[in-house]
């Protein structure tokens, strides 16, 4: 009697065991799904950040490096130049030609939209000024004397005016050289909440929880640049300390860029972060999302799923007490009780997924193994555009709604899935709305077996991702246009530049560039202000691309100033009846929209490749100075580049006096450097194999690996204190050469030397200099 007993019990405890263990499965399963969702949604957004984080940064670099050029033009000009020596000559008396340089002053800031511009002699005084009174001669003078020493372009970091007009200030300066000497400088003053203040903010959704910082290291502190979004201090006004626990802009300064773990911005929050560093600069731009809100949705919908499983299971679990205590009358009711029980069990689970299936926010299907559609939820239909008749009647498929030119990826998982290599997989692409409106999608598919292993279904989860791809199109099209025109900007310029030269290497053609200036802007900007302005260089634009070909580039170079690329010429002849179409174009009145008309010229300046310089820097230089000897002619007229140019023979780079640091092992190999480049432009220009060019360049990298080494054993030794982030910039460099050099191997190698040229003298400028200043301090020599 006790034996049966004990049998008895022992069966009526396995149900309890059997719903035991499905609860812990479905509890499990459900955890793994959410967790595999949450993780898919956080690299979605890390993915976009830091998309939005590397493009702002690009934008902020060009823009810099645009503000800069503009300087040394600016500086440059030669007319400029020799007006300034013959007004000194003359004791500063000479109110005329005063008059003139603070004309030719103004007219620069109304083309460039600068706040200032002041002119200061070799000692850091004033000498004049145009534009508004900014009085900071104390601040600028120092950095005067510094460019006028060394003759290179610098800048005056955003600080504070203490003007309620214009509170925070950028400034430029660059030398003014007559000869081979520097006797002045120039200072422009730039408002960074026209142009700089703007491009951070902006974002490319209209999302609350997203926010762009630009911030330095000020002291022992993390100093905010610009005005944060949940703050109310102005720019400059606010700053935490550098060792605040887990701060995102402090985890940068402290040398870590890239995506952010465990991060959280100055409200104390969690965010998800992205840092990366403007190079030549010391400020780092943080892209940061709140978590709450990236994890809103499936943290939403895991509760909602979690409170209902908790309730069925709940149900389940007060019907079977109920039915315990009736007790087992027999072997054959107990049986048959079991049977019903796993049938209710089998229910229970199909009315789980019917739950999730038809009131998740995701859209979900049903594909037969051929791929057929068996069924949709309402949240695919909202996103498709089909009814769920419509799917059975019109006899879709995924391989129907899927983008022709993304079938195949999915069609070899779909082959893996079936053969059993893979239990998921996790596919991004395109898909065909109903209207014909293409979708971007992220789809989880997963294969449903029977109970004996045979494959009967597929379901997918699909993620819309359309709005993000059109953001990073956006984005994408705003890094490498001009805003305003819409036509190519100076970054996209060069790389056309460079692929065009290459083109007419490997051809036996020319390539013409054209420098125009805009004559008599600055009087339509005094006259009609700058909205019309504004209206003027777009009807400019298009008079300028009315006279070229589809395949030639047009762009806005900076101002009132455009650049024009003629490629595959089998004269330069050829690029005459271009100049003279631009000439005649802009003969014509320009009308605005409320009736008014204005008028103005053209000053064209070519350069021909390659007879006028087999290097980027060098056609650009001798456009421009063809382009301001046609104003020197009497403007609206073009002029071709006529220097013979310096002897074949002469180097590429000069290594000058003043690229010297003063460590005598670190001048020593940054001679060897320059070398290296100028040997490759050698090869480049005397059209050596790609093999040798590569030799050459592989010798170049190894130099440079030796050369990073040597600085960080020197700054190891000497306990240099910006250690840290000299050698992100070495990594960042290393990584910049690796890309360069696979611009080599695709054929845009013009490009690629142009950049390792402003690269390697732009590292030893803004880098090098200042640690030898320190090595040197500590005794070194």
């Amino acid at each position: 009697m006790d034996s049966q007993n004990i049998h008895s019990n022992s069966r009526s405890a396995m149900p309890v065991l059997l719903i035991i263990v499905v609860m812990l499965a479905t509890l499990l399963a459900g955890s793994v799904l959410f967790d595999n969702l949450r993780n898919g949604i956080r690299r979605d957004v890390q993915g976009n950040i830091t998309a939005v984080g590397k493009l702002k940064a690009n934008q902020i670099e060009y823009w810099l490096g645009d503000r800069v050029s503009d300087a040394r033009i600016f500086s440059e000009n030669s007319f400029f130049s020799h007006e300034v020596m013959l007004w000194l000559s003359e004791g500063r008396r000479h109110d005329a030609r005063r008059g003139r340089l603070i004309e030719h002053m103004g007219g620069f800031l109304g083309g460039n939209s600068f706040r200032s511009i002041v002119l200061y002699d070799a000692g850091g005084r004033v000498m004049l000024r145009a534009g508004d009174a900014i009085h900071e001669e104390s601040a600028v003078a120092a950095g005067v004397r510094a460019a006028v020493a060394s003759g290179q372009t610098g800048f005056i970091d955003l600080h504070l005016h203490g003007d309620a007009s214009f509170p925070v200030g950028l400034g430029f300066i660059s030398p003014l050289r007559e000869g081979r000497g520097y006797f002045g400088a120039i200072y422009l003053v730039e408002d960074p909440e026209k142009y700089l203040f703007p491009m951070i903010h902006e974002w490319p959704s209209d999302n609350a929880a997203a926010e762009t910082q630009l911030v330095r290291k000020e002291g022992d502190n993390v100093l905010f640049l610009d005005k944060l979004r949940h703050r109310d201090e102005p720019p400059l006004g606010f700053s935490l300390p550098l060792g605040t626990p887990q701060l995102a802009a402090a985890i940068a300064l402290r040398g870590k860029q890239g995506v952010l773990e465990n991060a959280r911005d100055y409200r104390g929050r969690a965010v998800l972060a992205y840092a990366t560093a403007i190079p030549g600069t010391p400020w780092m731009l943080i892209s940061k999302i709140d978590a709450d809100d990236a994890y809103r949705r499936i943290d939403r919908l895991r509760r909602v799923t979690a409170i209902l499983t908790l309730i069925i299971f709940g149900l389940t679990g007060a019907w079977f007490r109920q039915w315990r205590r009736r007790g087992q009358a027999a072997m054959e009711a107990a049986v048959l009780k079991e049977r019903g029980r796993a049938d209710f069990l089998q229910v229970e689970g199909a009315k789980r997924f019917r739950m999730v299936f038809e009131h998740t926010a995701l859209p979900m299907v049903r594909n037969a193994l051929n791929g057929d559609f068996i069924e949709v939820n309402d949240a695919w239909c909202h996103m498709f555009g089909y009814s769920r008749e419509e799917t059975l009647t019109q006899h879709l498929s995924w391989q129907k709604v899927t983008h022709p030119e993304d079938m195949d990826p999915g069609s070899t998982l779909v082959k893996k899935l079936l053969s059993g290599e893979i239990a998921e997989f996790r596919i991004e692409k395109r898909y065909i709305r109903k209207d014909g409106k293409v979708l971007w999608g992220i789809s989880q598919v997963t294969l449903v077996r029977d109970d004996k292993g045979v494959p009967e279904y597929f379901i997918s989860a699909i993620q819309d991702i359309t709005e993000r791809k059109q953001s990073e199109q956006q984005i994408s099209f705003m890094a490498y246009h001009d805003k305003l025109t819409g036509l190519p900007n100076r970054a996209l310029l060069f790389d056309r530049l460079s692929q065009s030269m290459s083109q007419a290497k490997r051809d036996g053609k020319y390539v013409a560039l054209l420098f125009v200036d805009l004559d008599g802007f600055k009087a339509v900007n005094d006259e009609h202000g700058h909205e019309a302005g504004d209206a003027v260089l777009k009807m400019s634009a298009q008079r300028f691309l009315a006279c070229v070909r589809a395949a030639d580039t047009v762009a806005r170079f900076g101002g009132d100033e455009f650049a024009i690329i003629l490629g595959n010429l089998d004269a330069p002849e050829q690029a005459r009846g271009v100049a003279e179409k631009i000439v005649q174009a802009f003969g014509q009145s320009l009308g605005f929209a409320d009736g008014g008309e204005c008028t103005v010229g053209a000053s064209v300046g070519i350069s021909i490749y390659p007879d006028h310089g087999s290097a980027m820097d060098n056609l650009l230089m001798a456009a421009d100075r063809a382009m301001y000897e046609s104003k020197r002619r009497g403007k609206n007229t073009y002029t071709f580049f006529k220097d013979a140019g310096a002897a074949d023979d002469t180097p590429w780079i000069r290594f000058e006096n003043s690229y010297l640091v003063g460590v005598e092992e670190i001048d020593e190999q940054h001679r060897n450097l320059v070398y290296l480049v100028n040997r490759l432009n050698d090869a480049l220009k005397h059209d050596e194999s790609k093999e040798a060019a590569m030799l050459m360049f592989d010798e170049l990298l190894v130099a440079t690996t030796h050369h990073f080494d040597t600085e960080s054993r020197y700054m190891s030794s000497y306990h240099y204190p910006n250690q840290s982030a000299h050698e992100v910039e070495h990594a960042h460099l290393i990584n910049e050469a690796l890309q360069m050099k696979s611009q080599f191997r695709d054929g845009r190698e013009l490009l690629a030397l142009q950049s390792i040229k402003d690269w390697l003298l732009g590292h030893i400028i803004y880098s090098d200099k200042k640690m030898a200043a320190y090595l040197r301090q500590q005794g070194m020599t």
